[in-house]
């Protein structure tokens, strides 16, 4: 239970050092950022390394590029989804992406929802229309670049967010199906790579040397990447799955708002309020199997 409540907690650190940052003001967070993704990668290596893989492995390699690269753009689209949303809204929109591993295993693998699961669906809909139609309360001028006249930006960013957190759980689940798990290590230090390699062109790019806090912030960043992921495998050594995603969705959702409320200050409307609740009564419901009983 220790690796689970551990999991938690680093993945709701990512989203929570992103709305940190955002409410300083003092960092800048493409900086941020691109330096967590270069620290996400020096950290798998070593792992990699000891590992000893024999021969590279296509389907991880395949697969964790693509994770990567799924990373690497929907930083992007979270940042910009937390600062219009809340990072509330923003983690019901990255935990309800389990739709598409579970869409695609309909198509792919064959696997059949069961009655939960559809009712589940139908929640995760209603949940993502509630919490994509507010907006965080402040002044104008604190964001100038995101103020758009247009009403249909902020959706369409959540939207792509949206897509992209759920085309890196479906390479997470492709993996899962399709390669062994010795090759983890290579599945992770190349998604990691990929994500780094872009992110290293901007910070040189930029030619703007990164400040103290924001090397701290961009390394505890990629610190939780990697811990939340390492803890998340543990916890499925010794847990079923449908227990380890359940706890992991509903949990970081309740514990991100717990601190995002309480200690960052983030208000929230009634009708996020509502999608949060829905949220995680659908990510109950998604994450029951079949043969399972209430």
């Amino acid at each position: 239970m220790v690796y689970l409540i551990l999991n938690i907690v680093f993945a709701s650190s990512f989203t929570l050092f992103i709305k940190w940052v955002q409410t300083r003001q003092r960092e800048d967070m493409l900086t941020v950022g691109m330096i967590n993704y270069v620290v996400g990668a020096a950290l798998t290596f070593p792992e990699f390394y000891a590992a000893g893989v024999s021969g590279p492995d296509a389907t991880a390699m395949l697969t964790g590029g693509s994770m990567g690269a799924c990373y690497f753009i929907a930083f992007f689209f979270v940042t910009y989804a937390i600062r219009k949303v809340g990072a509330s809204a923003a983690t019901v929109v990255g935990s309800l992406s389990i739709l598409m591993p579970i869409g695609f295993g309909v198509l792919i693998w064959s696997e059949k929802p069961n009655i939960f699961q559809a009712f589940g669906i139908v929640l995760a809909v209603l949940s993502l229309t509630l919490v994509s139609g507010n907006r965080q309360d402040r002044p104008k001028s604190a964001f100038p670049d995101a103020e758009s006249p247009r009403g249909w930006v902020t959706p369409a960013i959540l939207a792509t967010f949206f897509l992209l957190a759920g085309f890196s759980r479906l390479a997470q689940e492709t993996f899962k199906h399709e390669s062994h798990t010795n090759h983890r290590p290579t599945f992770l230090f190349t998604a990691f790579v990929v994500a780094a390699i872009p992110a290293a062109i901007i910070l040189i790019a930029r030619r703007r040397m990164p400040t103290r806090l924001e090397f701290a912030f961009g390394c505890g960043m990629g610190v939780s990447n990697i811990l939340q992921t390492h803890f998340i495998l543990k916890s499925l050594h010794h847990f079923p799955g449908y227990i380890v995603f359940l706890v992991s969705s509903a949990g970081g959702v309740m514990l991100t708002v717990l601190v995002a409320t309480c200690v960052l200050g983030e208000r929230l409307h009634r009708k996020t309020c509502w999608g949060i609740g829905i949220a995680v009564m659908a990510l109950i419901l998604l994450n029951w199997l079949p043969g399972e009983s209430l």
